[in-house]
């Protein structure tokens, strides 16, 4: 029997909610603190049953870790009473999935975020739409770029012979979305690359998956979940395994991860995989603008 994602047990700890004690804050138990990275980061993510993501401040205080500046938002949107019960599932990094129980003793679905959902024609038309738009996106920048860089004969674009390697920029970027080089710095020493496998990638043709590269696979003994989470800035979103002919892994719904965060033909992309005994169950996303 192949393994399933439910062979992956993640760490978890309940607590009861009590307003005295817990409505600025809220203690982790102290036996929880060996799942817990070392420095203690300084922010955390709650994602809530109804699709939120709260992000909390992490303090350990005489060797107790704490939900601090935040916890306050995260308890008032879900309007808990004394008397409920919480549980909360760590990812292995930075993000805590949070459920919550009533005081019937069954689970509630509380700050719910609203989604519009699309059939399967309108989905595909308005990817061809967006595929469109982008495509003149992209002449226009092109023509702009010939005009600035007079006299300058390197071609912006890859090498379109070399399959799956290929970057495009096909996503517009604002001005007021783009990064600033100290940001990018203090977006980087907040990996621990030294714990969990990663890898870099590019915009692809190939947008809709994101391909795993087999040597970081086969270097690290690495097994996979049928489902992961792609856990970036903005929260997290959920892809699905897929295998190509040649038994390469691959993730579907990588195309959402590259339109919410809007990449462009030089950005890179720091991929980190977050793992239980060797079995990927999250991939860590941080993005360095080109």
């Amino acid at each position: 029997m192949s393994e399933s994602e439910e062979d992956v047990v993640l760490p978890r700890f309940f607590k009861v909610f009590l307003s005295e004690t817990a409505s600025e804050s809220m203690a982790i138990p102290m036996s929880f603190s060996e799942h817990l990275e070392d420095p203690l980061p300084q922010t955390a993510k709650l994602q809530g049953t109804g699709g939120g993501v709260w992000t909390v401040n992490f303090k350990k205080i005489r060797d107790c870790a704490y939900f601090t500046s935040g916890w306050s938002k995260f308890a008032e949107d879900h309007e808990l009473k004394d008397g409920e019960f919480l549980t909360f599932v760590y990812d292995g990094s930075h993000t805590f999935e949070v459920s919550v129980f009533g005081r019937s003793g069954c689970k509630e679905i509380r700050a719910v975020v609203e989604t519009v959902n699309l059939s399967d024609e309108e989905e595909e038309k308005e990817e061809e739409e967006e595929e469109e738009e982008d495509s003149s996106v992209v002449a226009d920048s092109n023509e702009e770029e010939e005009e600035e860089e007079e006299g300058d004969d390197d071609d912006p674009s890859f090498d379109a012979g070399e399959d799956d390697e290929v970057s495009q920029s096909i996503y517009p970027v604002d001005s007021d979305d783009t990064v600033s080089n100290a940001e990018v710095v203090a977006g980087f020493s907040n990996l621990e690359v030294e714990s969990n496998p990663w890898f870099t990638t590019t915009l692809k043709n190939r947008i809709y998956e994101l391909l795993i590269p087999a040597n970081v696979v086969k270097e690290h003994g690495l097994t996979f979940c049928d489902r992961i989470k792609y856990i970036d800035g903005e929260g997290i979103m959920n892809g699905v395994k897929g295998k190509w002919s040649d038994d390469r892994i691959c993730f579907k719904g990588w195309d959402r991860i590259c339109r919410r965060n809007r990449l462009k033909e030089y950005d890179t992309v720091h991929c980190e995989l977050l793992h239980i005994r060797k079995k990927v169950h999250s991939i860590k996303i941080t993005i360095t603008r080109g």
